[in-house]
């Protein structure tokens, strides 16, 4: 990308492909998010989007006054030089973050309190490395998850023995999932 060879590989395939011409089609309805959630993606990435009609009817989420909630604070990532995130191009190291580590963990034991099961939480992140912390944190206290993607990715990056012991996808009911933001397909009962 730098040298202005014109490859664009800072973009997707599918991208790439769409900017050139080639035919494609677009989301038009969605089955698996709240309509609060699918309104973001709608404002930023498909103004056509519509809900599907099983999305409208779901019971508000126990313990929570909203669906959506952006959390602010004051502590920066660090990077893990252990490993770094293949899906992320160049880039050497990976993030992670204790404080949203230790905040993830105690967001899950209050939806645990209020009566869901682990297997209806699933937690998500764009890094490998916090997905590692999430991991130890959240292992302690509930039988953790990953998905097949993640788990490429762990092997990729010789991580292979954090996967030791460790459920794929939805092997095992009762287990927390915890994913990098690529993974959310496999994890149909998840209300994020």
């Amino acid at each position: 990308m730098e040298k202005g060879d014109g490859y664009d590989l800072n973009r997707s395939l599918f991208e790439r492909l769409v900017m050139e011409g080639h035919p494609y089609c677009a989301l038009s309805k969605q089955h698996r998010m709240r309509p609060e959630i699918s309104a973001l993606v709608r404002h930023l990435t498909y103004p056509d989007l519509t809900n599907g009609p099983g999305t409208e009817s779901r019971p508000p989420i126990r313990g929570l006054q909203n669906t959506v909630i952006f959390i602010d604070h004051n502590h920066p990532e660090d990077d893990d030089t252990s490993l770094c995130d293949p899906k992320h191009l160049g880039a050497t190291t990976s993030k992670r973050n204790k404080f949203e580590v230790d905040m993830i963990v105690k967001i899950v034991r209050y939806l645990k309190q209020q009566g869901y099961d682990p297997d209806e939480i699933t937690v998500l992140t764009p890094y490998l490395g916090q997905l590692v912390k999430l991991r130890e944190a959240l292992e302690t206290s509930n039988e953790v998850t990953f998905g097949e993607m993640d788990t490429e990715e762990l092997q990729v990056a010789g991580l292979s023995e954090l996967l030791k012991n460790l459920f794929v996808t939805d092997q095992r009911k009762g287990s927390l999932k915890i994913a990098t933001i690529g993974e959310i397909s496999p994890f149909q009962r998840s209300f994020h």
